[in-house]
């Protein structure tokens, strides 16, 4: 399948997935992206990433937490397009929580310890609305978290009647991006 160049909306598990996966065809990627578009996030994203953060700078010791403490101002101080949250996407993401009130996908380990059902329900409230915002601002939906994006994207087209003008949510997985090969601009 052909995977458009972009842009994209970036979610929080792609962001996670390209900092970890870096490679000389990861880097080469971003640098013809960043040339074309700039990378655009959910405030939902900023809000899952400084929550990241704090969560490991206070499991973490006095010495981890400066480097904990660097990491975050350096996010923090590149942050590119945020999404403010507004009435259109409230009322999308609303309408999927109601349609999808329970996640489709098990618990996750993180962080060394297993995820609470509260956490859980909040991750899963998260990706609606980020989900909401790729649908609201027309851009497809860069992520590396299929279960739960897919169940959106279905649960918006089996009841477009919900979801007037809206058309459908494209899902592009990293594992999807055409890494290595050249890219075409849009």
């Amino acid at each position: 399948m052909a995977t458009v160049p972009g842009p994209y909306l970036f979610d929080t598990s792609a962001e996670g997935w390209l900092a970890r996966n870096r490679s000389a065809d990861i880097e080469s990627w971003l640098d013809w992206y960043l040339a074309h578009h700039r990378i655009t996030v959910s405030s939902v994203t900023v809000t899952e990433r400084i929550r990241g953060y704090s969560v490991l700078w206070h499991r973490s010791t006095p010495q981890a937490r400066l480097g904990i403490e660097s990491a975050r101002r350096a996010y923090l101080s590149n942050l590119a397009d945020v999404v403010p949250m507004d009435s259109a996407i409230a009322i999308v993401s609303g309408e999927v929580m109601g349609l999808l009130p329970d996640p489709p996908s098990p618990p996750r380990r993180s962080h060394r310890s297993a995820e609470t059902r509260h956490d859980r329900l909040a991750r899963w409230r998260f990706d609606t609305i980020i989900a909401a915002t790729a649908l609201v601002i027309g851009l497809p939906l860069l992520h590396n978290n299929g279960v739960d994006f897919e169940a959106i994207a279905l649960a918006i087209t089996a009841y477009p009647e919900r979801f007037p003008g809206l058309g459908r949510l494209d899902l592009v997985a990293c594992s999807e991006i055409p890494f290595g090969r050249t890219q075409v601009p849009a």
